[in-house]
């Protein structure tokens, strides 16, 4: 776990190696040295998605929920209205001596609901009252796909922030086909264009009407730049949101109301403002890193603007996190589809087309299969599965950012790197990957062209995606596509 490898595991040495220096120090036998014993717990908050249930887990810590308040978008909640790929802030705490954290609070709000617009499924984005949601193969969707998502659909949106007012959607769910009257709509977001005089402003690309609202903070508190909550329930009258009510609202979501200074803190998103490597903003929150930061699947040289981070360490009593440790969050240019051939729960790794593909903390586990396990994880694959992984490449390891369980399928999916190419064939992470007459090949843009149009184009490196039957050494394809990784993989 990332907090026990770490914070608690440091702070636990620490503590026992001041009782040993204590110890130590008598010169007398007859002296007793003082009992110092490290405290039990540690008092923890975290924001991050779900990754899994059998409790909850989040960031890597499964936290035990018997005895946890939850609140749904500032009212009371259960358990029950949790899901995997909601964005959560939780309080708890990690026993020292066994790792096993305990839930206090946890707390969900999601950044948009309102109708669909502007889909692009090339760029995979839409559009939710004004703020651009960007999906990628982190991104769970329920009751709905990007491909039979419609303009007008109402839809909530859970995720991180990104620079330019973006939101990278880590949850997804359909509440309805279209808008119905009395349905409530909230987006969040920077106040811009305000003109008091017509009593209007922007949020995104979205005018917004408060000659209505209710201003929870004041009409003279507003203000371009203002981060705020607005909320509708009304038909929107000439592309503008006519607002309920305006609600002041911190970026950082509730972590306020969460951590204290001192707070032992983690926090996984996206860089949304850099200034230097000491000065920059993880989903708005402010961070700072010290000469004895540690860096891990990257350096200090990688931090720069929309990385995305989970980063850990305690809260200052400015509300600035001090990192220990900065984790780097990679796209997955891996896509494997096939029946798991191997399990090595010692490693937590599964066989797929022969590529080992590992698992670690932050993999997300979803069971698409017909059994529907809601508390799904790795303990739960079998050989013979027919499983999804999206992964990255660290090095030469396949590490699964999210592995799915899906129904039985004769075709096989792999997306990587090209390794190498010799016309007709290409080799992608080992596994040669055959064309014939019969293979559709596909450039960047989706569109159809010829074999020699296609391998004129490829190079070492360039990402593709094959489709085709294995027979247990090589892919025979059925369809072989490019992809630009700028759109594919972000």
């Amino acid at each position: 776990m990332f907090r026990q490898e770490v914070g608690i595991v440091k702070k636990l040495l620490i503590t026992l190696m001041g009782a040993l220096l204590i110890a130590g120090c008598g010169s007398s036998s007859s002296s007793t040295a003082p009992d110092i014993q490290p405290p039990p717990t540690t008092d923890i908050v975290t924001t991050g998605t779900i990754t899994g249930f059998g409790s909850v887990i989040a960031n890597g810590i499964e936290f035990n929920t018997d005895t946890a308040t939850v609140t749904m978008n500032g009212e009371p909640g259960n358990l029950s209205d949790l899901r995997v790929g909601m964005m959560v802030s939780i309080r708890g705490t990690v026993n020292n001596e066994t790792g096993a954290a305990v839930a206090s609070q946890i707390m969900f709000s999601h950044e948009a609901e309102g109708p669909v617009r502007n889909i692009n499924m090339f760029q995979n984005r839409f559009v939710v009252l004004g703020q651009t949601v960007m999906v990628d193969e982190l991104t769970v969707f329920d009751d709905m796909s990007l491909d039979n998502m419609a303009d007008g659909n109402m839809v909530r949106v859970s995720g991180h922030w990104r620079s330019q007012e973006r939101i990278q959607a880590t949850h997804v769910n359909r509440i309805a086909d279209a808008y119905a009257l009395g349905m409530m709509m909230k987006v969040k977001g920077e106040i811009s264009q305000l003109n008091t005089a017509t009593q209007q402003f922007n949020i995104g690309t979205q005018p917004c009407d408060y000659s209505a609202a209710s201003l929870e903070l004041g009409a003279a508190d507003l203000a371009n730049g203002l981060y705020v909550d607005v909320f509708s329930s009304s038909p929107m009258s000439n592309g503008d949101m006519l607002l309920d009510r305006v609600q002041a609202k911190d970026r950082d979501r509730d972590r306020d109301q969460l951590c204290d200074s001192d707070c032992d803190f983690e926090i996984e998103g996206y860089v949304t403002s850099f200034t230097s490597v000491t000065e920059f903003e993880v989903d708005g929150q402010p961070v700072t890193t010290t000469d004895t930061t540690t860096y891990v699947n990257g350096t200090v040289d990688t931090l720069a603007l929309d990385v995305k981070l989970a980063v850990d360490g305690v809260m200052d009593e400015a509300g600035v996190l001090v990192a220990d440790r900065i984790v780097f969050r990679f796209p997955s240019l891996v896509e494997i589809e096939a029946d798991i051939e191997a399990i090595d729960t010692t490693a937590a790794s599964v066989t797929l087309l022969g590529i080992n593909v590992t698992t670690d903390e932050s993999t997300l586990f979803r069971d698409h299969g017909s059994a529907g396990i809601v508390d799904f994880g790795f303990d739960d694959l079998v050989v013979g599965d027919r499983t999804e992984a999206r992964a990255y490449l660290d090095e030469a390891v396949v590490v699964a950012t999210r592995l799915e369980r899906d129904d039985p399928d004769d075709d096989v999916t792999l997306k990587a790197p090209v390794e190498t190419i010799a016309q007709p064939n290409v080799t992608l992470l080992g596994v040669l990957v055959a064309t014939d007459q019969n293979t559709v090949f596909q450039n960047e843009a989706q569109e159809v062209i010829d074999a020699d149009t296609f391998f004129a184009l490829l190079k070492e490196g360039s990402i593709v995606k094959a489709q085709g039957i294995y027979d247990g050494a090589s892919i025979l394809a059925s369809k072989l596509f490019l992809r630009d990784c700028e759109q594919s993989c972000m």
